[in-house]
């Protein structure tokens, strides 16, 4: 999965300006919050074809694998203008112990009730990341110059599109399945500011707005459901090859 991410950059900047070039190394940690869902469960050999409403998930950012994130990026010789390979390490984990709304064939029967959760689906989480891959077009805007003419601060925007890697984990009836698989599409909107600490190390604070809608395996069927999360991360950059 890793290898996936400087292979899709690559191939991005191929066309790109070399000269006056400045490429940026960043990585940062943080927090998620992923909205009220639903989830839909299809099992053909049990006549099972459910829809679950108003599932909420725990992100579990700071517990083992960590939520993080790690980008590369580029900015040809008008720097305000970049293009950004990134992965975030996402994760959800369903409450199963809390109520939700369920409705359509389960196990042959109609429902259309409130139920415990886990009387449908013991557990179902995706913990070991849902894994986004995005390619980012990066706008970054430097502002209060000091006296020697360099940039202290630097506004930054971000709009995100691509693949995902996810690791989801479900037990029903006893029955648990878990491996990394091919996801869906993803998008991001992402805004930040940056200090320059020194001439090339930034800090920096972001908020990220993603979606993807996962559909993934589940014990003798599939699982889908759309996740739109809010996040706030902090993080270190290093910017290298910049004209100074």
């Amino acid at each position: 999965m890793t290898r996936l991410l400087p292979a899709t950059l690559f191939v991005s900047l191929a066309v790109a300006p070399p000269a006056f070039a400045e490429w940026t190394i960043g990585a940062f940690a943080g927090g998620a919050h992923t909205q009220r869902t639903s989830l839909t469960i299809t099992r053909p050999a049990e006549s099972t074809s459910v829809s679950l409403a108003g599932v909420r998930h725990r992100s579990e950012s700071l517990e083992p694998p960590i939520y993080y994130g790690y980008r590369i990026a580029f900015f040809p010789g008008w720097r305000w203008l970049g293009i950004e390979g990134e992965l975030i390490h996402l994760k959800v984990v369903a409450d199963t112990a809390r109520d939700v709304q369920i409705s359509g064939l389960l196990r042959g029967e109609p429902v259309g009730s409130t139920v415990r959760m886990s009387s449908v689906i013991e557990d179902f989480s995706i913990t070991h990341g849902v894994n986004l891959l995005l390619v980012n077009a990066v706008l970054r805007r430097q502002a209060v110059v000091d006296r020697g003419g360099n940039a202290r601060f630097a506004v930054t925007a971000r709009l995100g599109a691509g693949a995902s890697v996810p690791h989801p984990e479900s037990t029903i009836g006893g029955r648990h399945v878990e491996g990394y698989e091919w996801g869906a599409a993803s998008v991001q909107a992402a805004a930040g500011i940056e200090m320059h600490v020194k001439r090339r190390v930034s800090v920096f604070a972001e908020y990220k707005l993603t979606h993807t809608a996962q559909d993934v395996r589940v014990a003798e069927g599939t699982a889908r459901t759309p996740l739109t999360t809010h996040h706030v991360v902090a993080g270190l950059a290093l910017r290298l090859g910049a004209r100074d």
